[in-house]
């Protein structure tokens, strides 16, 4: 395990647990970074929803004004999550796709209530 008190002079004899600290600390700086650029990728633009739901950027603007599309203002600027996105279209797909169904049924029961 990895002694957190710093090094002064490395010696031979502390040399092992010099060294595993110090990749300890490069491990945990590495993350530090990851993290930091998993949260910018993350993070959209109105052009780039508009470009990944396929749909025009006023419907984006009115989706976000009928807070039904997760989004964050900053300022004067709107921001999209990728991943909360991502869901959002999972469930607005199941959702279409059940409307669809429901569809399907209404017309079949009007054709057989005509017969």
């Amino acid at each position: 395990m990895v002694n957190n008190e710093k090094f002064g002079k490395v010696t031979y004899d502390n040399l092992p647990q010099a060294v595993e600290y110090l990749i300890k600390l490069m491990e945990m700086q590495v993350e530090k970074q990851n993290k930091d650029v998993s949260i910018e990728e993350d993070e959209m633009t109105i052009k780039e929803v508009s470009a990944l739901i396929r749909k025009s950027i006023s419907t984006i603007y009115r989706y976000t004004s009928q807070q039904s599309i997760p989004h964050t203002k900053l300022g004067n600027s709107l921001r999209f999550s990728r991943s909360e996105i991502l869901v959002w279209m999972k469930v607005h797909r199941n959702t279409s796709i059940q409307d669809l169904s429901d569809e399907v049924t209404m017309e079949s029961l009007k054709i057989l209530n005509r017969s």
